[in-house]
């Protein structure tokens, strides 16, 4: 009997597989995604994966598919360029062939003449005229031929500022680190299983597909630690500048099958019982530093580690 209690699990939320194995398997499956969005028909998929990516890891690692992912964004946006195009000429002979050309309407969707906005249109003022015609449309639907018309250019609108946005390497960086890096593993997972899940239904059957999207081996558990001895790790968590104790701060030890911990209102935390041995442990909330320890867990008392958590700079004081 199969066990179809796999396909409501999540691979690459599992605590076993280290966080250095999950950072290859997102730089493959990028790289991979994108040699295989020859039509444009993962543009979507791509654009969220590439956020969550540089959101949890931080900018792609590998040369080679940093230069892809870039050439792969100029490639989008050049799209979506040359798709405005082609709709606002579709635009403008949907106006003429109702009869408005030559009226005030008409006018008001084309003040430079619809030539600006087939032939004229590049990175430097795509974003105006963009603005300018769901301007016009969002006053004038109805003659523009409908709801439809206008979140087609709404569409243009958010597609080409995401894109943009994701150019200038802005997505999720912080003062000195990354924001909440649990909200971000969680965001990054999540992201990873749904393309998964979506891909297999789009290759049903067919299997071997799947190595044209993702590389396996990466997702490999960690060997647990063979020692039945066992302690835990507590101590006190404080804000810098002030000492005051900071609660709700969660404590993840990184690949240990244990439930994460947080501090409580008096600063003070312990997890549960780690095997004896050397973990990185992270400390983080949001709207502060993470902080990353190596700990080393040994017999006796319960080991202590204290850590002063500072805030982070709002993002847009860094930019």
């Amino acid at each position: 009997m199969i066990d179809l209690r796999i396909f409501y699990t999540n691979p690459f939320a599992d605590l076993r597989v280290s966080y250095e194995n999950k950072r290859l398997a997102s730089d493959e499956h990028i790289g991979k995604l994108k040699a295989q969005n020859t039509n444009h028909q993962y543009d979507e998929m791509y654009a969220a994966t590439l956020a969550k990516h540089e959101n949890y890891f931080g900018e792609i690692s590998g040369i080679s598919i940093k230069t892809a992912v870039q050439k792969t964004q100029t490639g989008i946006v050049n799209k979506i360029i040359a798709d405005f195009k082609k709709r606002t000429t579709k635009l403008h002979f949907y106006l003429v062939s109702n009869g408005i050309k030559g009226t005030p309407l008409f006018t008001l969707f084309f003040p430079k003449g619809v030539m600006a906005y087939t032939r004229k249109t590049n990175k430097g003022n795509i974003e105006s005229h963009i603005k300018v015609l769901v301007k016009a449309i969002s006053e004038h639907t109805a003659e523009a031929g409908g709801a439809s018309v206008l979140a087609e250019y709404q569409a243009f609108q958010t597609s080409y500022k995401d894109m943009r946005k994701l150019q200038g390497k802005n997505i999720g960086q912080t003062h000195g680190g990354r924001t909440n890096r649990n909200y971000a593993e969680k965001e990054w997972a999540d992201q990873m299983f749904s393309n998964l899940l979506l891909l297999a239904h789009e290759y049903r059957n067919e299997p071997e597909k799947m190595s044209l999207f993702f590389t396996q081996h990466y997702l490999r558990r960690k060997k647990i630690h063979t020692s039945g001895n066992r302690n835990f790790l507590g101590g006190l968590i404080t804000r810098k500048g002030t000492g005051d104790p900071e609660e709700n701060v969660t404590i993840h030890v990184i690949d240990a099958e244990i439930a994460d911990a947080f501090s409580k209102a008096k600063g003070k935390y312990r997890t549960k019982k780690l095997p004896l041995g050397t973990w990185k442990v992270l400390y983080s909330k949001h709207g502060m530093l993470s902080q990353e320890f190596t700990v080393e867990i040994k017999e006796g008392g319960t080991i202590i580690q204290n850590v002063e958590m500072e805030m982070a700079l709002p993002l847009a004081v860094i930019q």
